[in-house]
């Protein structure tokens, strides 16, 4: 428990996540308003699901997990003192992740509450939750491998709006379904894709936590 508290109040505690999730969360209501207004007008903005405005913020809940996962590593190396109260790792990653979900949890939910158009928003302000905690949560294990901030936020942009992009371009694309950002477009064919990559990278993090120094 006292792990658990110790590593809340670490999250709670960084300027850099609140104002990442401020930013977020006023860039949503922001692409919200303009999808809205064009619609009202008959003029759709790309695309005319309920979740379009997550395609682009989403990035913001990528941003939010490389920062809670990189900050032990840049900041005056604190994962050493994390260590010396908590030396069972993989224990420690659990936790870590635990944490890092409750602290994002409130935030997807009103991003998603935001972001949502009204025509279907109730429908699917749940699965927009789920899917922008689950979204943070690989940032975090991707970040928590690399150990850098700046190349992890590289990697993962260049994923979900270079690579998934091209990638659904291309006639026919099989890989394109099976995408982690699958889910901010279509929840119902997604929502296995996101989970799959998601523990898959927590996996990943947590063996490499456990067997590298730190």
């Amino acid at each position: 428990m006292n792990t658990a508290r110790a590593e809340l109040r670490k999250l709670l505690t960084l300027p850099s996540l609140r104002r990442t999730a401020l930013l977020t969360w006023a860039a949503t209501l922001l692409l919200t308003y303009a999808y809205a207004s064009a619609e009202s007008r008959g003029e759709p903005l790309g695309d005319p699901t309920a979740l379009a405005p997550l395609g682009y913020t989403q990035a913001g809940f990528l941003v939010l997990g490389v920062l809670a996962a990189a900050s032990e590593y840049q900041e005056g190396g604190q994962i050493h003192t994390t260590l010396l109260a908590m030396p069972r790792r993989l224990p420690l990653q659990a936790v870590k992740a635990l944490a890092l979900a409750a602290v994002t949890l409130p935030v997807a939910a009103a991003t998603a509450a935001t972001s949502t158009l009204p025509a279907s928003g109730a429908t699917w302000m749940p699965a927009a939750t789920a899917y922008l905690t689950l979204t943070t949560l690989l940032a975090a294990a991707v970040a928590g491998v690399v150990r850098r901030a700046v190349p992890a936020v590289i990697l993962l942009l260049g994923l979900y709006f270079i690579a998934g992009p091209l990638l659904r371009a291309r006639p026919g694309s099989l890989a394109a379904a099976y995408l982690p950002d699958t889910a901010a477009l279509n929840p119902s064919r997604g929502a296995a894709a996101t989970i799959i990559w998601t523990l898959s990278a927590l996996t990943l993090a947590a063996l490499t936590f456990h067997r590298r120094d730190a």
